[in-house]
Parts: C-alpha cells; structure tokens; sequence
C-alpha cells in the first residue's frame, strides 16, 4: 500500500518468527491441543450444588475471586519464573517452582488437575520440540516421580521453546482457566455461548492487571489464599454424583 509513493507500514507486516511464535501460541491454548482441561470445574460444581452461584453475575465474581487469588499469585508467578529459568537452563529452580506449586494447591482434585493436565501439555510438547534438553530432564524427573510436573510449570517452559512472550503466555494460563472455568458453567448453570462470551471480555482487563502485578514476583512471593474455592473443591471429592473431575 502506498500513499503518494511513499510505503506504508501494514499491520500484516510482521516479521516470520513472530508470525510462528504466534501460531505456536494459538496452538497450545487451541481446545483442540489435548490436554484435558475442560474435564474440570475447578470447584464451580460444588458452589452450584450449593445454590451459591446461580447466574452469571456469580460466576464472574467467582472467576474474579479465584484468579486475583489462585491462579495469578500462584501459577502465574511460578509459571514465569520457570520460564526464566529454562532461559538459564535452570532445571533446579523448576524443580523448585514445581514442588511449590503442587504444596499450594490444597485439596486432591486442584493437584490432581494441575498434575493430569500439565503432564499430558509436556508429552505434546516434546514431541514438538523432543531435541531441547531442559524439557528433556524435566520430563525425566516427572517420570521418574521426582518432580508433579504442574501445568503451570510445563507451560512456562513450553512458552520458552516455542518462543512465545513471557507475557503471553501468563495470557495462555489466564484465559484457558476462563475458558475452562465458562463452559463448565455453560453445563451447570446453563448460560448461553452469548452470555460466556462476555464474562470473559469483561475479564480481559483483569487479566491484563494480573499479568502486570505478578509477572515479575519471585518465587518466595508466591501464594494462594482462597480458602473457600478449596473447601469447595473438597466437598466435591466427597460428593456422591459429579459431573466434572473437580
């Protein structure tokens, strides 16, 4: 395109690796990558069998509520930092985050989720990348049963590889628990593609703001303190009749 001869930059005109980096990206937070995430309601079946969350003003509260909480101060900073430390090759300090991680997530189901979906992300990842001795060593320590191997951990080494931004890919974390969490609520609550499609873009500027206050955190800051999702998620393992994991 060309205004009085002279060109005009296109939004288009990218360079290839962002382009790759780019599909990269959409190929691990796509539905269609296996790695089991929408098995789980990550305690919402609990909250609705409680009639605590019966509409969609609810589930946004509560989706609020557990990522300022959860899943940024804990899987995002741990997330980050193994993305860091595969830059340094740095299989100490993952395995550190990783067992961190797994302690902070209080009841069966929550690492029971972490673990299945984080283990089948690293089986799809080395066959993408089976020649990259980090994820190497760190898949041999997962198998051998030294290390949980947490979805948030295996993502942050994933992003690395794959040449993603640290910053998006603590996006791929964010939105894939939203989209998760949305349409388990579409079978519970039974709210309509319209109805999920704004809760979670009304939540795209939280998760901006998260991404922003945790991204640089060290591992010592790293927490998680939502005691009433993890009652939740407990009261779920004993329940009689369950549609979803957790």
């Amino acid at each position: 395109m060309s205004n009085n001869g002279n060109e005009i930059p296109l939004r288009c005109d990218v360079p290839e690796s962002r382009l790759r980096s780019f599909a990269n990206a959409l190929q691990i937070s796509d539905t269609f990558f296996p790695v089991g995430m929408f098995n789980f309601s990550h305690g919402l079946e609990s909250y609705v069998q409680e009639e605590m969350v019966k509409n969609a003003d609810d589930i946004f509260v509560l989706l609020d509520d557990i990522l300022s909480h959860q899943i940024a101060p804990a899987d995002c900073v741990a997330l980050a930092n193994g993305y860091r430390a595969a830059e340094q090759s740095d299989l100490n300090t993952i395995l550190l985050l990783d067992e961190m991680l797994y302690a902070m997530k209080l009841s069966f189901e929550n690492r029971e989720c972490s673990v299945k979906t984080g283990k089948c992300l690293l089986t799809n990842i080395l066959l993408i990348a089976p020649d990259n001795l980090i994820i190497r060593d760190f898949n041999e320590k997962v198998c051998a049963g030294a290390s949980p191997g947490n979805y948030a951990v295996v993502l942050g080494l994933s992003g690395y590889l794959l040449e993603i931004a640290c910053t998006e890919v603590m996006m791929i974390e964010l939105y894939s628990f939203c989209v998760s969490f949305v349409s388990a609520a579409m079978k519970l609550v039974k709210i309509d593609h319209y109805t999920a499609v704004k809760i979670i873009n009304d939540l795209q500027p939280l998760l901006v703001d998260l991404i922003k206050k945790h991204i640089h955190k060290v591992p010592d800051e790293m927490y998680s303190c939502a005691p009433l999702v993890d009652i939740m998620s407990i009261r779920h393992e004993q329940a009689t009749v369950r549609m979803f994991l957790s």
